[in-house]
Protein backbone atom coordinates (compact mmCIF):
# COMPACT_ATOMS: atom_id res chain seq x y z
CA UNK A 1 0.00 0.00 0.00
CA UNK A 2 2.86 2.33 0.81
CA UNK A 3 4.46 1.53 -2.54
CA UNK A 4 1.22 2.37 -4.35
CA UNK A 5 0.91 5.66 -2.45
CA UNK A 6 4.51 6.55 -3.32
CA UNK A 7 3.89 5.71 -6.97
CA UNK A 8 0.73 7.82 -7.14
CA UNK A 9 2.58 10.72 -5.54
CA UNK A 10 5.47 10.36 -8.00
CA UNK A 11 3.05 10.37 -10.95
CA UNK A 12 1.07 13.38 -9.74
CA UNK A 13 4.16 15.42 -8.88
CA UNK A 14 6.24 14.40 -11.91
CA UNK A 15 9.01 12.83 -9.85
CA UNK A 16 9.38 9.43 -11.53
CA UNK A 17 13.09 8.98 -12.14
CA UNK A 18 15.66 6.58 -13.53
CA UNK A 19 14.68 3.18 -14.85
CA UNK A 20 11.03 3.52 -13.80
CA UNK A 21 10.65 6.73 -15.80
CA UNK A 22 12.48 5.23 -18.81
CA UNK A 23 10.23 2.16 -19.02
CA UNK A 24 7.09 4.21 -18.47
CA UNK A 25 8.10 6.68 -21.18
CA UNK A 26 9.03 3.88 -23.61
CA UNK A 27 5.71 2.10 -23.03
CA UNK A 28 3.67 5.25 -23.67
CA UNK A 29 5.85 6.02 -26.71
CA UNK A 30 5.11 2.58 -28.19
CA UNK A 31 1.40 2.83 -27.31
CA UNK A 32 1.07 6.14 -29.15
CA UNK A 33 3.02 4.92 -32.17
CA UNK A 34 0.90 1.75 -32.39
CA UNK A 35 -2.35 3.70 -32.14
CA UNK A 36 -1.29 5.91 -35.03
CA UNK A 37 -0.08 2.93 -37.07
CA UNK A 38 -3.59 1.55 -36.67
CA UNK A 39 -5.03 4.82 -37.95
CA UNK A 40 -2.98 4.82 -41.17
CA UNK A 41 -2.82 1.12 -41.93
CA UNK A 42 -6.18 1.12 -43.71
CA UNK A 43 -5.44 4.10 -46.00
CA UNK A 44 -3.80 2.22 -48.90
CA UNK A 45 -6.26 -0.69 -48.53
CA UNK A 46 -9.53 1.27 -48.45
CA UNK A 47 -9.76 1.86 -52.25
CA UNK A 48 -9.57 -1.89 -52.83
CA UNK A 49 -12.42 -2.44 -50.39
CA UNK A 50 -14.29 0.08 -52.51
CA UNK A 51 -13.77 -2.14 -55.56
CA UNK A 52 -14.78 -5.23 -53.60
CA UNK A 53 -18.04 -3.66 -52.43
CA UNK A 54 -18.61 -1.65 -55.65
CA UNK A 55 -18.79 1.53 -53.56
CA UNK A 56 -18.78 5.11 -54.84
CA UNK A 57 -16.06 7.57 -53.84
CA UNK A 58 -18.53 9.50 -51.70
CA UNK A 59 -19.36 6.35 -49.71
CA UNK A 60 -15.68 5.62 -49.20
CA UNK A 61 -15.21 9.20 -48.05
CA UNK A 62 -17.95 8.84 -45.46
CA UNK A 63 -16.46 5.58 -44.17
CA UNK A 64 -13.04 7.21 -43.87
CA UNK A 65 -14.45 10.36 -42.27
CA UNK A 66 -16.21 8.36 -39.53
CA UNK A 67 -12.87 8.22 -37.71
CA UNK A 68 -12.50 12.01 -37.53
CA UNK A 69 -16.17 12.49 -36.59
CA UNK A 70 -15.75 10.10 -33.68
CA UNK A 71 -12.65 11.93 -32.43
CA UNK A 72 -14.46 15.25 -32.62
CA UNK A 73 -17.37 13.91 -30.57
CA UNK A 74 -15.24 12.15 -27.95
CA UNK A 75 -12.47 14.74 -27.69
CA UNK A 76 -14.18 17.45 -25.59
CA UNK A 77 -14.80 15.22 -22.56
CA UNK A 78 -12.15 12.49 -22.75
CA UNK A 79 -9.50 14.47 -20.82
CA UNK A 80 -11.68 15.23 -17.84
CA UNK A 81 -12.86 11.62 -17.82
CA UNK A 82 -9.22 10.51 -17.62
CA UNK A 83 -8.81 12.71 -14.54
CA UNK A 84 -11.59 10.73 -12.88
CA UNK A 85 -10.72 7.15 -13.81
CA UNK A 86 -6.96 7.48 -14.31
CA UNK A 87 -4.97 7.88 -17.51
CA UNK A 88 -3.49 4.35 -17.42
CA UNK A 89 -6.93 2.72 -17.28
CA UNK A 90 -8.11 4.72 -20.28
CA UNK A 91 -4.98 3.93 -22.31
CA UNK A 92 -5.39 0.21 -21.58
CA UNK A 93 -9.05 0.38 -22.65
CA UNK A 94 -8.09 2.11 -25.89
CA UNK A 95 -5.41 -0.46 -26.75
CA UNK A 96 -7.78 -3.31 -25.93
CA UNK A 97 -10.28 -1.67 -28.28
CA UNK A 98 -7.66 -1.52 -31.03
CA UNK A 99 -6.94 -5.23 -30.59
CA UNK A 100 -10.61 -6.21 -30.86
CA UNK A 101 -11.27 -3.88 -33.79
CA UNK A 102 -8.28 -5.31 -35.67
CA UNK A 103 -9.89 -8.75 -35.56
CA UNK A 104 -13.29 -7.37 -36.55
CA UNK A 105 -11.78 -5.69 -39.64
CA UNK A 106 -10.91 -9.14 -40.98
CA UNK A 107 -14.61 -10.10 -40.94
CA UNK A 108 -16.19 -7.11 -42.73
CA UNK A 109 -18.61 -7.83 -45.54
CA UNK A 110 -19.85 -4.33 -46.38
CA UNK A 111 -18.69 -0.73 -46.46
CA UNK A 112 -21.03 0.38 -43.68
CA UNK A 113 -19.34 -2.11 -41.37
CA UNK A 114 -16.00 -0.45 -42.16
CA UNK A 115 -17.57 2.91 -41.33
CA UNK A 116 -18.77 1.61 -37.95
CA UNK A 117 -15.33 0.18 -37.17
CA UNK A 118 -13.64 3.44 -38.19
CA UNK A 119 -15.97 5.32 -35.85
CA UNK A 120 -15.11 2.98 -32.98
CA UNK A 121 -11.43 3.21 -33.85
CA UNK A 122 -11.57 7.00 -33.60
CA UNK A 123 -12.93 6.75 -30.05
CA UNK A 124 -10.26 4.18 -29.13
CA UNK A 125 -7.50 6.42 -30.49
CA UNK A 126 -8.72 9.29 -28.28
CA UNK A 127 -8.23 7.01 -25.27
CA UNK A 128 -4.58 6.52 -26.23
CA UNK A 129 -2.84 9.35 -28.07
CA UNK A 130 -3.77 12.54 -26.16
CA UNK A 131 -4.05 10.69 -22.83
CA UNK A 132 -0.55 9.21 -23.20
CA UNK A 133 0.79 12.66 -24.08
CA UNK A 134 -0.82 14.10 -20.95
CA UNK A 135 0.57 11.23 -18.83
CA UNK A 136 4.10 11.97 -20.09
CA UNK A 137 3.54 15.60 -19.17
CA UNK A 138 2.45 14.48 -15.70
CA UNK A 139 5.56 12.39 -14.98
CA UNK A 140 8.24 14.47 -16.69
CA UNK A 141 10.17 16.80 -14.36
CA UNK A 142 10.15 20.45 -15.37
CA UNK A 143 13.88 20.52 -16.10
CA UNK A 144 13.48 17.83 -18.79
CA UNK A 145 10.06 18.74 -20.15
CA UNK A 146 11.18 20.48 -23.35
CA UNK A 147 13.45 17.65 -24.51
CA UNK A 148 11.24 14.74 -23.50
CA UNK A 149 8.00 16.18 -24.93
CA UNK A 150 9.75 16.73 -28.28
CA UNK A 151 11.09 13.17 -28.21
CA UNK A 152 7.63 11.85 -27.34
CA UNK A 153 6.07 13.87 -30.17
CA UNK A 154 8.21 11.88 -32.61
CA UNK A 155 6.21 8.75 -31.68
CA UNK A 156 3.24 10.30 -33.48
CA UNK A 157 5.22 10.86 -36.68
CA UNK A 158 6.69 7.37 -36.41
CA UNK A 159 3.24 5.83 -36.13
CA UNK A 160 1.55 7.78 -38.92
CA UNK A 161 4.57 7.23 -41.18
CA UNK A 162 4.69 3.48 -40.68
CA UNK A 163 0.93 2.89 -40.86
CA UNK A 164 0.44 3.31 -44.63
CA UNK A 165 3.76 1.54 -45.34
CA UNK A 166 2.83 -1.50 -43.27
CA UNK A 167 -0.73 -1.56 -44.58
CA UNK A 168 0.39 -1.30 -48.19
CA UNK A 169 3.26 -3.79 -48.00
CA UNK A 170 1.51 -6.45 -45.89
CA UNK A 171 -1.74 -6.05 -47.85
CA UNK A 172 0.00 -6.45 -51.19
CA UNK A 173 2.39 -9.23 -50.09
CA UNK A 174 -0.13 -11.36 -48.17
CA UNK A 175 -3.68 -10.06 -47.79
CA UNK A 176 -5.77 -7.21 -46.42
CA UNK A 177 -6.69 -9.37 -43.45
CA UNK A 178 -3.00 -9.93 -42.66
CA UNK A 179 -2.48 -6.17 -42.34
CA UNK A 180 -5.16 -5.98 -39.65
CA UNK A 181 -3.79 -9.05 -37.87
CA UNK A 182 -0.42 -7.25 -37.76
CA UNK A 183 -2.16 -4.20 -36.27
CA UNK A 184 -3.79 -6.41 -33.63
CA UNK A 185 -0.48 -8.02 -32.67
CA UNK A 186 1.18 -4.62 -32.30
CA UNK A 187 -1.73 -3.47 -30.13
CA UNK A 188 -1.28 -6.48 -27.86
CA UNK A 189 2.43 -5.72 -27.45
CA UNK A 190 1.67 -2.10 -26.57
CA UNK A 191 -1.09 -3.13 -24.16
CA UNK A 192 1.25 -5.51 -22.30
CA UNK A 193 3.96 -2.84 -22.06
CA UNK A 194 1.52 -0.32 -20.57
CA UNK A 195 0.06 -2.91 -18.19
CA UNK A 196 3.50 -3.90 -16.89
CA UNK A 197 5.51 -0.68 -16.88
CA UNK A 198 3.10 2.26 -16.62
CA UNK A 199 2.19 2.98 -12.96
CA UNK A 200 -1.47 3.26 -12.02
CA UNK A 201 -2.38 6.93 -11.57
CA UNK A 202 -6.02 6.78 -10.40
CA UNK A 203 -6.35 8.40 -7.03
CA UNK A 204 -3.49 10.84 -7.64
CA UNK A 205 -5.81 13.71 -8.55
CA UNK A 206 -8.51 15.69 -6.76
CA UNK A 207 -11.39 15.69 -9.28
CA UNK A 208 -13.63 18.13 -7.43
CA UNK A 209 -10.99 20.83 -7.28
CA UNK A 210 -9.83 20.09 -10.81
CA UNK A 211 -13.35 20.23 -12.21
CA UNK A 212 -13.98 23.76 -10.96
CA UNK A 213 -10.85 25.50 -12.17
CA UNK A 214 -10.52 24.40 -15.82
CA UNK A 215 -13.99 25.58 -16.96
CA UNK A 216 -13.30 29.23 -16.14
CA UNK A 217 -9.81 29.00 -17.55
CA UNK A 218 -11.09 27.39 -20.72
CA UNK A 219 -13.38 30.35 -21.40
CA UNK A 220 -10.44 32.72 -21.09
CA UNK A 221 -8.28 30.47 -23.24
CA UNK A 222 -10.78 30.25 -26.10
CA UNK A 223 -11.17 34.04 -25.99
CA UNK A 224 -7.50 34.56 -26.85
CA UNK A 225 -6.94 35.68 -30.44
CA UNK A 226 -3.95 33.32 -30.94
CA UNK A 227 -6.11 30.41 -29.84
CA UNK A 228 -8.80 31.35 -32.37
CA UNK A 229 -6.10 31.45 -35.04
CA UNK A 230 -4.71 28.06 -34.02
CA UNK A 231 -8.14 26.46 -34.08
CA UNK A 232 -8.77 27.89 -37.56
CA UNK A 233 -5.39 26.58 -38.72
CA UNK A 234 -6.06 23.08 -37.34
CA UNK A 235 -9.51 23.00 -38.95
CA UNK A 236 -8.18 24.07 -42.37
CA UNK A 237 -5.24 21.67 -42.24
CA UNK A 238 -7.49 18.79 -41.15
CA UNK A 239 -9.83 19.51 -44.08
CA UNK A 240 -7.25 19.25 -46.85
CA UNK A 241 -5.12 16.59 -45.18
CA UNK A 242 -8.04 14.23 -44.58
CA UNK A 243 -9.15 14.92 -48.15
CA UNK A 244 -5.79 13.65 -49.37
CA UNK A 245 -5.97 10.58 -47.13
CA UNK A 246 -9.47 9.75 -48.34
CA UNK A 247 -9.42 10.50 -52.06
CA UNK A 248 -5.83 10.32 -53.30
CA UNK A 249 -5.63 6.52 -52.78
CA UNK A 250 -8.81 6.13 -54.83
CA UNK A 251 -7.41 8.34 -57.61
CA UNK A 252 -3.98 6.67 -57.54
CA UNK A 253 -5.44 3.17 -57.73
CA UNK A 254 -8.03 3.85 -60.42
CA UNK A 255 -6.37 6.48 -62.64
CA UNK A 256 -2.65 5.74 -62.19
CA UNK A 257 -2.74 2.02 -61.47
CA UNK A 258 -0.66 2.33 -58.29
CA UNK A 259 -0.59 -0.66 -55.95
CA UNK A 260 -0.95 -0.69 -52.17
CA UNK A 261 2.80 -0.38 -51.52
CA UNK A 262 3.14 2.62 -53.85
CA UNK A 263 0.14 4.35 -52.28
CA UNK A 264 1.44 3.65 -48.79
CA UNK A 265 4.85 5.10 -49.67
CA UNK A 266 3.26 8.28 -51.03
CA UNK A 267 1.05 8.79 -47.99
CA UNK A 268 3.97 8.15 -45.64
CA UNK A 269 6.16 10.73 -47.41
CA UNK A 270 4.05 13.55 -45.93
CA UNK A 271 4.69 12.34 -42.39
CA UNK A 272 8.37 11.64 -43.00
CA UNK A 273 8.71 15.24 -44.18
CA UNK A 274 7.20 16.44 -40.93
CA UNK A 275 9.29 14.04 -38.84
CA UNK A 276 12.63 15.01 -40.43
CA UNK A 277 12.05 18.77 -40.36
CA UNK A 278 10.04 19.22 -37.15
CA UNK A 279 13.04 19.66 -34.83
CA UNK A 280 15.06 21.97 -37.17
CA UNK A 281 11.97 24.13 -37.66
CA UNK A 282 11.54 24.13 -33.89
CA UNK A 283 14.90 25.90 -33.64
CA UNK A 284 13.70 28.45 -36.22
CA UNK A 285 10.54 29.02 -34.19
CA UNK A 286 12.69 29.81 -31.14
CA UNK A 287 14.91 32.29 -32.98
CA UNK A 288 12.75 34.15 -35.50
CA UNK A 289 9.29 35.65 -35.66
CA UNK A 290 6.69 32.95 -35.65
CA UNK A 291 3.85 34.54 -37.57
CA UNK A 292 5.68 34.61 -40.95
CA UNK A 293 6.59 30.94 -40.48
CA UNK A 294 2.98 30.03 -39.74
CA UNK A 295 1.76 31.93 -42.80
CA UNK A 296 4.39 30.43 -45.14
CA UNK A 297 3.81 26.89 -43.90
CA UNK A 298 0.04 27.17 -43.52
CA UNK A 299 -0.48 28.55 -47.04
CA UNK A 300 2.43 26.83 -48.79
CA UNK A 301 1.39 23.27 -47.96
CA UNK A 302 -2.10 23.33 -49.54
CA UNK A 303 -0.83 25.38 -52.50
CA UNK A 304 1.86 22.77 -53.21
CA UNK A 305 -0.84 20.12 -52.97
CA UNK A 306 -2.35 21.52 -56.19
CA UNK A 307 0.55 19.96 -58.13
CA UNK A 308 -0.18 16.40 -56.98
CA UNK A 309 -3.00 15.51 -59.46
CA UNK A 310 -0.76 16.52 -62.38
CA UNK A 311 2.08 14.15 -61.41
CA UNK A 312 2.03 10.59 -62.71
CA UNK A 313 5.43 9.40 -61.52
CA UNK A 314 5.39 7.83 -58.06
CA UNK A 315 8.66 9.38 -56.88
CA UNK A 316 7.69 12.83 -58.09
CA UNK A 317 4.55 12.57 -55.95
CA UNK A 318 6.67 11.31 -53.03
CA UNK A 319 8.94 14.37 -53.32
CA UNK A 320 6.00 16.78 -53.40
CA UNK A 321 4.30 15.06 -50.46
CA UNK A 322 7.56 15.27 -48.52
CA UNK A 323 7.64 19.00 -49.24
CA UNK A 324 4.02 19.39 -48.11
CA UNK A 325 4.88 17.62 -44.87
CA UNK A 326 7.87 19.92 -44.39
CA UNK A 327 5.80 23.07 -44.91
CA UNK A 328 3.22 21.78 -42.44
CA UNK A 329 6.03 21.22 -39.94
CA UNK A 330 7.21 24.81 -40.44
CA UNK A 331 3.82 26.14 -39.37
CA UNK A 332 3.32 23.52 -36.68
CA UNK A 333 6.65 24.23 -34.96
CA UNK A 334 5.72 27.87 -34.35
CA UNK A 335 2.17 26.96 -33.32
CA UNK A 336 3.50 24.40 -30.83
CA UNK A 337 5.79 27.09 -29.42
CA UNK A 338 2.84 29.41 -28.82
CA UNK A 339 0.77 26.53 -27.46
CA UNK A 340 3.52 25.58 -25.02
CA UNK A 341 3.67 29.10 -23.64
CA UNK A 342 -0.09 29.26 -23.26
CA UNK A 343 0.16 25.90 -21.54
CA UNK A 344 2.23 27.47 -18.74
CA UNK A 345 -0.92 29.20 -17.54
CA UNK A 346 -3.68 26.86 -18.73
CA UNK A 347 -2.12 23.39 -18.77
CA UNK A 348 -0.63 21.71 -21.82
CA UNK A 349 -3.55 19.40 -22.44
CA UNK A 350 -6.10 22.20 -22.45
CA UNK A 351 -4.25 24.10 -25.18
CA UNK A 352 -5.30 23.68 -28.83
CA UNK A 353 -3.95 20.57 -30.48
CA UNK A 354 -4.21 18.42 -27.35
CA UNK A 355 -7.60 17.16 -26.20
CA UNK A 356 -6.84 15.62 -22.84
CA UNK A 357 -7.86 17.73 -19.88
CA UNK A 358 -5.29 18.36 -17.20
CA UNK A 359 -5.57 20.03 -13.83
CA UNK A 360 -1.88 20.58 -13.20
CA UNK A 361 0.09 23.54 -14.54
CA UNK A 362 2.01 22.77 -17.68
CA UNK A 363 5.73 22.24 -17.50
CA UNK A 364 7.81 24.07 -20.05
CA UNK A 365 11.44 25.04 -20.33
CA UNK A 366 10.72 27.84 -22.82
CA UNK A 367 11.57 31.31 -21.58
CA UNK A 368 11.00 34.38 -23.70
CA UNK A 369 9.82 37.94 -23.51
CA UNK A 370 6.04 38.19 -23.35
CA UNK A 371 3.82 39.90 -25.88
CA UNK A 372 0.32 40.84 -24.76
CA UNK A 373 -2.58 39.27 -26.62
CA UNK A 374 -5.81 41.31 -26.75
CA UNK A 375 -9.14 39.52 -26.72
CA UNK A 376 -12.76 40.44 -27.11
CA UNK A 377 -13.35 40.07 -23.37
CA UNK A 378 -10.42 42.26 -22.41
CA UNK A 379 -8.40 39.35 -21.01
CA UNK A 380 -4.84 39.18 -22.31
CA UNK A 381 -2.31 36.37 -22.20
CA UNK A 382 1.30 36.41 -23.18
CA UNK A 383 3.52 34.73 -25.71
CA UNK A 384 5.60 35.61 -28.72
CA UNK A 385 4.24 35.88 -32.23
Amino acid sequence: MALRADTLLAVSEGTLEGRRYAWTFASLFVATAVALIGIGIIAPILPLYGKTFAARASSLGLAFAAFAVSRALVGPWIGRFSDRVGRRRLILAGLAGFTILSLLYTQVTSLWQIGVLRFAQGAASMMVTPIAQAYVGDITPRRRAGLMMNVFYSSMFLGVSLGPLIGGWVGETWSHEAAFVAMGLLSVVALLMVAVWVPADHGSRRPKAAARAPSARLRDLVALNPVKGMLLHFAARGFWRQGVNMFYPIYAASALGFGETQIGTILSAYFFGGAVLQIPFGFLADRFRRMPQIVIGGLGAPLLLIAVPFLRNQWAVVAVMFGIGGLSALARASILGIRTELGKSYGMARSPGSRAGRSQPARSSVRRSPVRYPTASGFSGSSRS
